[in-house]
């Protein structure tokens, strides 16, 4: 047995409602002047828990009743792609991570326990409020519980923007923090996704090599959700494409600092689809060739901003490339601190 903790298996989920930008910039009602926010933004369609014509009509209860039903059909479609025949009852530790919603106890864990069959000695572990940057925390507790139980974990993140939508009189979109709204609505949709952390001898399930994070709460404004009106709002601010390179690439660099490699030692970059500007400025400001993102270029245009679903998303393409023993990756999650998260993980061993 290898002695560091790998990514055995991941598994995603979709809602069945998937439309394209030009239906949602319609539905949504916003004025004409707003739709290169859609048809500028990378994405050609996105998958919605709740129906596109249901969206804006639904009350803060509504969104939360729906919420739950969702994440917990979803989370569970992911993890049983994601454990793929294997027993539940082998699975020590539950982590769920997710935004969007509310579900204080019973918690959208417990209910995938009794949904899965997990053991009854299962560890729930659920990490609320940690928005886009949510599967990093996510995958270290997993590591965490690996390393010292031996035993497997699950990792599953299920975010449905669909049930946060707030909304907004139609032709008057609310001009707060630059149309916070209108761009949020133009880019963020619904997904699931699972990832089983453990051990085995399969050189093709990649070893997690280190982690590391960047705080800079001077940005904690920028980016997340507050509350308004009774319900949550979403806070986007115009400057996180420029301070998601930021946060992200200390963290970077200060990961393969310690570890003696270079950038140009990556093989695979997963980065958080958040939007094309966002991986522009991180390509950018890290000096990561086109064609070394380009799964997050198809995951932000075929799915758009899945929050802390869509590393997992991404990952679950980099499973069924072609890899080689040896390739190093680099999964970056960027969100509300503002925080910046690298993980460093190594197909084939050291």
């Amino acid at each position: 047995m290898n002695n560091l903790s790998k990514v055995i298996s991941i598994g995603t989920a979709l809602p069945p409602n998937v439309y394209t930008q030009e239906e949602i910039f319609s539905t949504l009602g916003y004025p004409k002047a707003f739709k290169r926010l859609f048809s500028d933004s990378g994405i050609d369609k996105r998958h919605f828990w709740v129906p596109l014509e249901r969206i804006k009509t639904l009350s803060f209860q509504q969104q939360q009743e729906e919420y739950l039903k969702g994440a917990i059909s979803l989370s569970k479609e992911a993890i049983l792609n994601c454990l793929d025949g294997r027993n539940p009852h082998d699975i020590g530790c539950l982590v769920f991570c997710s935004c969007t919603g509310f579900a204080p106890g019973p918690t959208v864990g417990h209910y995938l326990a009794r949904e899965i069959g997990l053991d009854v000695s299962i560890y729930i572990s659920n990490l609320a409020s940690m928005g886009c940057e949510g599967g990093f925390p996510g995958l270290k507790r997993a590591y965490d519980f690996v390393s010292t139980s031996k035993k497997p974990a699950l990792v599953v993140a299920c975010e449905l923007s669909s049930c946060s939508y707030f909304p907004e009189p139609d032709g008057k979109p609310d001009s707060e923090n630059h149309f916070e709204l209108a761009r949020a609505d133009a880019i963020f949709a619904d997904a699931a996704s699972c990832c089983l952390v453990g051990y085995d001898n399969d050189w093709r399930h990649p070893e997690v090599v280190d982690m590391e994070s960047y705080l800079d709460v001077n940005y904690i404004d920028d980016l997340g959700y507050v509350w308004r009106d009774g319900r949550l709002r979403v806070r986007l601010s115009k400057r996180v494409p420029e301070l998601a390179p930021e946060v992200v690439g200390k963290a970077v660099r200060k990961l393969l600092f310690r570890r003696e490699l270079l950038m140009s030692d990556i093989n695979w970059w997963v980065i958080h689809a958040a939007g094309s500007l966002v991986l522009d400025n991180i390509r950018d400001e890290l000096g990561i060739p086109e064609e070394k993102i380009h799964l997050s270029r198809e995951v932000l245009k075929t799915y758009g901003n899945c929050s802390s679903a869509t590393i997992g998303l991404i990952g679950k393409r980099l499973m069924h490339e072609e890899v080689k023993p040896g390739d190093k990756v680099l999964v970056l999650s960027v969100g509300p601190g503002i925080v910046g998260g690298a993980s460093l993980l190594q197909f084939g061993g050291k």
